[in-house]
């Protein structure tokens, strides 16, 4: 969590989110311009039978010659299967201006890949090409075009079909006209944008992490402090000063207190003659 707390302060300083911000977008659209966009362009095509069926009648014998290929069962579906197999491979692709790791990209197949065609079940071809540049992506198109055609009578020939017996192949959709995929060009540059920021953001952490923490200047510690029965006995004692009388009060005397008991006579006061003969 603190990380991303950190991560998000720094892009709130003005020195490092908005330039890195904006660093990211120039990378993401210089890439989104130097990337070229990608070109496509396919055609369909179906294999047909001869007006004449598959088999030419000989007067001689009286027995037709028949074309082998038409000989399968799903005859024109076989043909079709047979041609894309022996077109699937890098050398054919190489021939026809596809080669390995380049800018060209080429697809055969009965139109399994093309979102348009809802029953591969019958004799079709589809071909696919993907390149760089519109002129590119149409020439190796009609160059594969007209190598099935090749490879289909090639076939044939092979095979010693007639040739007023061949199996030729026909245009269902035509070759269309190349169309622009800028979808790879906006995934480099999002890309890297992103990665200019994700590179931008981490240094950036770096250097705040490597940086010195600032000195804190440490408040003066006070003196050790005094325990509170030391400073109590340091303290000097004030003089108690006399309370005052309270003017109210008066002075009492305690006497002891009566038991009734017989008191002592007390002798009387002796006569001064008495005193002086008896002396």
């Amino acid at each position: 969590m603190e990380f991303w707390k950190a991560l998000l302060g720094l892009l709130t300083k003005v020195r490092i989110g908005p330039p890195l911000i904006v660093a990211s977008i120039l990378a993401g659209l210089a890439v989104h311009a130097f990337v070229p966009a990608r070109h496509t362009t396919d055609v369909s095509l179906v294999l047909a039978m001869p007006v004449n069926g598959g088999t030419i009648p000989n007067d001689k014998t009286k027995q037709g010659l028949t074309n082998p290929f038409l000989s399968f069962n799903d005859a024109l579906k076989t043909g079709a299967s047979i041609v894309i197999l022996s077109m699937n491979t890098q050398d054919v692709w190489t021939e026809l201006g596809a080669p390995k790791d380049g800018p060209t990209d080429i697809v055969i197949d009965d139109g399994r890949s093309n979102p348009n065609v809802l029953d591969i079940n019958g004799p079709y071809i589809y071909i696919q090409v993907t390149s760089d540049s519109p002129g590119r992506a149409t020439s190796v198109l009609m160059a594969a075009r007209q190598r099935v055609a090749d490879e289909l009578a090639e076939w044939q020939r092979a095979l010693g079909a007639p040739p007023n017996t061949f199996i030729t192949s026909t245009d269902i959709v035509p070759p269309s006209v190349p169309e622009a995929d800028e979808s790879l060009k906006w995934q480099a540059g999002i890309g890297a944008g992103l990665l200019v920021l994700v590179l931008g953001m981490g240094l950036a952490y770096a250097l705040v992490i490597r940086r010195p923490a600032r000195p804190v200047k440490q408040p003066a510690e006070p003196d050790e402090p005094v325990p509170p029965a030391a400073a109590k006995a340091e303290e000097p004692e004030e003089p108690s000063e006399p309370e005052a009388a309270d003017e109210d009060s008066s002075a009492t005397v305690e006497f002891p207190a009566y038991r009734g008991e017989d008191l002592s006579p007390v002798p009387g006061p002796r006569k001064a003659g008495q005193d002086d003969g008896e002396g």
